[in-house]
């Protein structure tokens, strides 16, 4: 499946219950993002919230800068980030949180050359929805 395989790996958990979790929370972040405008529009929004120095760690080559919750509550707002707790069936504070250990790999995964390429968004979008729809 190579990209949504690297996600998965790259979480480092490699019992089977624990990467069927985190494709669930992958699937219901992925439909989040869509709902959202997409992972361009997610990311403006990221810039908007005074994150773009970490935005970019995670474009570029080198390592990811860490994010926390509350940093992702600010960015988003809590309205936004509701949404994503009710697909989680989780809070706000574990929305966040989830999103804010999830992302940076996400992104950093999606932008191999520095900048998000439009085909591998939809290669994760058709291969996390193709996975819940067996």
């Amino acid at each position: 499946m190579g990209l949504l395989d690297d996600l998965v790996g790259s979480l480092g958990n490699s019992n089977g219950s624990g990467q069927g979790n985190q494709m669930q929370q992958l699937m219901a972040i992925w439909n989040w993002v869509q709902e959202q405008g997409g992972v361009e529009v997610l990311l403006q929004k990221f810039q908007q919230g005074g994150l773009g120095q970490v935005l970019n760690s995670w474009l570029g080559s080198g390592s990811n800068m860490s994010i926390d919750g509350g940093e992702i509550q600010n960015a988003l707002g809590n309205d936004q980030l509701q949404s994503l707790a009710d697909k989680l069936g989780t809070d706000v504070h574990g929305a966040s949180g989830t999103l804010a250990a999830l992302l940076p790999q996400v992104i950093d995964k999606l932008s191999p050359q520095g900048h998000i390429k439009t085909s591998n968004t939809q290669d994760l979008g058709a291969m996390v929805d193709g996975l819940f729809k067996r």
